[in-house]
């Protein structure tokens, strides 16, 4: 019998497994990963399945260093259409797109198909050397908190040849559905139901006279197939979405064939015309909508994705919510296992992401009920057409459907206690990007979330306002950071966003800067996070990109409590002279630590003050 041993276990190689054994092998861990399908089979439904990317997920994508591959293949969806009856509804329908301008630089949607998006992460655990192991199934596993070393689990694993093999990790996580062997193994309840409507999915090359069929995303509203989806992809592909009703249903059942999916198909879109020329996929499939008891069992056992919540696939939420669970998971399991983080911060990806699910869930029973054309119980006694009601939730639902608006309650790492200055964003929501320029850069500026990529740190941000008139909280500042800080510079990146502009930080500043520094040319950094000019702010940001913390410059001691509940100490070497050495301090440290410069006087010039605009 085979052996190996590693840090994590991954069961199911489907997105979820793939990303989070790819973010975890970028910190140095080393994952072993499973799937019980066999996609090399050319029996294998590989077209099919996830194919949007909504805005949210595409700020994690390119956080984890994966939407370039993702733009290269899919199908950018910035408009949509509907229609009923033949004629143009205006307002109604997918709201995936409206109304996020500004809000996002991914101001799209990103469609494709999953046998693409996963053959660009299977690529990206190639270049790691990480072999997928399949097909192979978890026949069971258990914990024991007896062993020497810190590896407790240990799982069974067999090929379709019978052959055996064990593993031994410190952390089990299972990535492999709704059907999860890990789930059941671990007797989490999955507490939900099954529903008795079931819709149809047909995906191929199509001939039409759909009037804006180039567009990516669209709607017919269908008093036989329910709210039909339209959906352009990749490689020229179209995916058509529709309900099969009762009556359908007893008809065809769940064995329809490709060739009855693509005439129903036609019938849905009437009257426009619709032929498939070429058929990759077809479903049927009844809706469940499950969620986990719990997202983590006795510490070492984890579930994400489909393991952990399933649902319809309305508002195509699947695999979004599945990047954001990895979003959550990654850099905790990471840094627990590192020795950055204390237990607690893993414990608290079960309660986030299960009042994230939970609220999906929720919404889902709304949405998948009205795309029927049935009135949820919530919904019972209104008189409007079920598609003006799917079109309100719809419209209530946007920035949690789109990812922008997912955010998480008062708890241990988001840090709502009323002592921060006010900002624009709440701890425990996304943190905006915005434009910034690098130092003698003075027309193509960069992006917040370009230089703060997934490295599973907190990041600490310095907004200095007007250097004149904090230089002395700058200094003040500096001397508590050089104490302070490096207890946790192993898990923790600083970032100085100075207001103005000027030829050098620290002359700028008086102050070495904080990390990495870049200028606020036109003040829009601070004045878009209600930051004052006059007295700047910390902002503490979660390695996932949400806000955790806020204090004022005098208040570095207030971010010190926050890392200390989260962070373990590291060890600082300390040179003769009592000081923790520049090697230890990292870009906490400036070349001249003792030098630093006096206040501006009165008489500073435009250019010193940093108050130079262009």
């Amino acid at each position: 019998m085979a052996q190996h041993t590693v840090d994590v276990f991954i069961a199911g190689a489907g997105p979820v497994g793939l990303v989070l054994a790819y973010q975890l092998t970028r910190l140095g861990l080393s994952v072993y990963i499973i799937d019980a399908a066999d996609k090399s089979s050319p029996d294998f439904p590989m077209y099919g399945r996830a194919c949007t990317l909504y805005s949210g997920s595409l700020e994690i994508m390119d956080r984890f260093d994966l939407y370039e591959d993702l733009a290269q293949v899919g199908y950018v969806s910035k408009q949509r259409f509907t229609y009923a009856d033949g004629q143009r509804v205006q307002g109604r329908g997918w709201k995936g797109v409206d109304g996020i301008s500004g809000l996002t630089h991914f101001d799209y949607i990103l469609n494709i198909r999953l046998k693409y998006s996963e053959d660009i992460f299977r690529a990206k655990l190639a270049d790691k050397d990480v072999q997928i192991n399949a097909p192979t199934k978890l026949l069971n596993f258990n914990l024991d908190p007896k062993v020497g070393d810190d590896y407790q689990v240990r799982a069974t694993c067999e090929d379709t040849h019978g052959n055996s093999t064990t593993v031994r990790a410190k952390y089990i996580v299972g990535c492999d559905g709704g059907g999860s062997t890990v789930r059941k193994l671990a007797e989490i309840p999955f507490i939900g139901e099954r529903k008795v409507d079931h819709w149809v999915r047909i995906d191929g090359i199509i001939k039409t006279n759909i009037p804006e069929r180039r567009m990516g995303l669209g709607a017919f509203e269908s008093k036989t197939h329910g709210h039909v989806l339209y959906v352009r992809l990749d490689h020229g592909a179209v995916r058509i979405g529709y309900v099969l009703n009762a009556h359908l249903f007893e008809k065809y059942g769940t064995r329809m064939s490709a060739a009855d999916a693509a005439a129903e198909a036609a019938k849905a879109v009437a009257p426009f015309e619709l032929e498939f020329t070429e058929i990759h996929w077809h479903t049927v499939y009844g809706i469940q909508q499950h969620v986990a008891e719990r997202f983590q069992d006795r510490e070492r056992i984890l579930i994400a994705g489909d393991a952990a919540h399933t649902h319809s696939s309305g508002s195509a939420q699947g695999m979004n919510t599945g990047m954001h669970d990895v979003n959550s998971l990654s850099w905790r399991l990471a840094g627990v296992l590192k020795g950055w983080y204390k237990p607690e911060v893993l414990a608290n990806y079960s309660t986030e992401r299960h009042a994230a699910a939970t609220q999906l869930i929720n919404n889902d029973k709304l949405v998948s009920a009205l795309i029927s054309r049935k009135l949820p119980e919530s919904m019972k006694g209104r008189k409007e057409d079920p598609m003006v009601l799917l079109d309100e939730v719809l419209e209530e639902q946007q920035l949690f459907s789109n990812g922008l608006g997912i955010s998480y309650a008062p708890n241990l790492l988001n840090d709502v206690d009323g002592s921060y200055p006010p900002i624009m964003t709440t701890p425990g929501h996304r943190f905006p990007d915005f434009m910034i320029h690098r130092n003698g850069d003075n027309r193509i500026p960069t992006r917040l979330h370009e230089i703060t990529k997934y490295n599973g740190k907190f990041r600490i941000i310095i907004f200095t306002g007007i250097a004149t008139q904090t230089r002395r909280a700058l200094q003040t500042l500096r001397t508590a950071v050089d104490k302070q800080a490096p207890r946790f510079q192993h898990a923790v990146d600083f970032l100085t966003i100075v207001a103005g502009m000027g030829l050098a930080f620290e002359d700028h500043l008086g102050v070495p800067q904080f990390g990495r520094a870049y200028w606020d040319h036109d003040f829009s950094a601070h004045f878009r996070n209600n930051v004052s000019l006059d007295h700047g702010s910390i902002v503490v940001l979660r390695p996932d990109g949400l806000l955790g913390h806020v204090s004022g410059m005098d208040r570095f001691d207030h971010v010190v409590g926050y890392l200390e509940r989260l962070i373990v100490p590291g060890e600082v070497k300390v040179a003769t002279n009592g000081h923790a050495t520049r090697k230890e301090l990292g870009t906490f440290m400036s070349e001249n630590e003792n030098n630093l410069a006096m206040p501006v006087e009165n008489g500073a010039t435009r250019e010193e003050s940093g108050l130079i605009v262009r």
